[in-house]
């Protein structure tokens, strides 16, 4: 009798135990998916190319004690300077106002004394020149027109697009073969591509500032070196390993 009460009592709590170890694992679950194991890589591609146009800054300064009279000198010197340019055969789009302004200058003596006000416009117009032969003569011709401000003279390639694609192709060769190393040393196998990004860098060729028009007006064939751009562009690219 006290036997048969015993096994009563024991089989619901047997059952309790086994309810609460299917609540921790209900049937039909899955254990979740293990997270991709990935290498991160840099790769750097650099692409060296011949500069076929350059872009220069050109300007007019005038000052008059009449700021009418200052405005009208500064328009037709600008003037003078398009017609040279459109002699050149330089397009109308590449022709851009980069500044145009004008203010009252306090004029003093060498007593400190306050003897007038001059007035000062500056016209200043940025130049892209696609036929680099003609850079040297293009900016001799602009001083004789009455150009007397020339600065910031930039390289630069006009199709930019092509020299990307190539550089992005070696960057990401170069990342991938670095990837390989990595992977080599860690006796693992490279798998897919899981991200990229890249990331461009590079410039023009920047040349000195001109600041001496009379010896630029003097000669007939300015020398312009304009040397050799480098293209350059990164890629960060993480790898799934197996």
């Amino acid at each position: 009798m006290n036997r048969k009460r015993l096994s009563l009592i024991l089989i619901p709590v047997l059952a309790l135990a086994l309810a609460a170890c299917g609540g921790a694992t209900p049937l039909g679950t899955t254990t979740p998916a293990e997270q991709p194991r990935l290498i991160s890589v840099n790769g750097t591609g650099v692409i060296t190319l011949t500069p076929d146009i350059a872009r220069i800054q050109i300007g007019v300064n005038t000052e008059n004690a009449s700021a009418q009279q200052a405005v009208a000198e500064n328009n037709q010197q600008s003037e003078a300077i398009r017609a040279t340019l459109d002699g050149f055969g330089i397009a109308a789009e590449d022709i851009q106002t980069s500044n145009f302004s004008i203010w009252p200058r306090t004029d003093y003596d060498f007593e400190g004394q306050i003897t007038g006000t001059t007035y000062v416009v500056q016209n200043t117009v940025t130049v892209t020149i696609r036929d680099l032969a003609t850079f040297g003569e293009v900016l001799d011709a602009v001083v004789g027109s009455g150009a007397n401000t020339i600065y910031g003279i930039t390289f630069d390639v006009a199709d930019r697009e092509a020299a990307f694609a190539q550089a992005l192709e070696a960057a990401t060769e170069n990342a991938r073969a670095r990837a390989e190393i990595l992977a080599a040393a860690g006796g693992v196998q490279l798998g897919d591509v899981y991200s990229i990004s890249a990331y461009v860098g590079g410039g023009g060729v920047v040349q000195p500032f001109v600041d001496d028009m009379r010896a630029l007006a003097a000669d007939a064939a300015v020398p312009i070196a304009p040397g050799s751009l480098d293209i350059q562009l990164d890629v960060q690219v993480t790898f799934e390993i197996k």
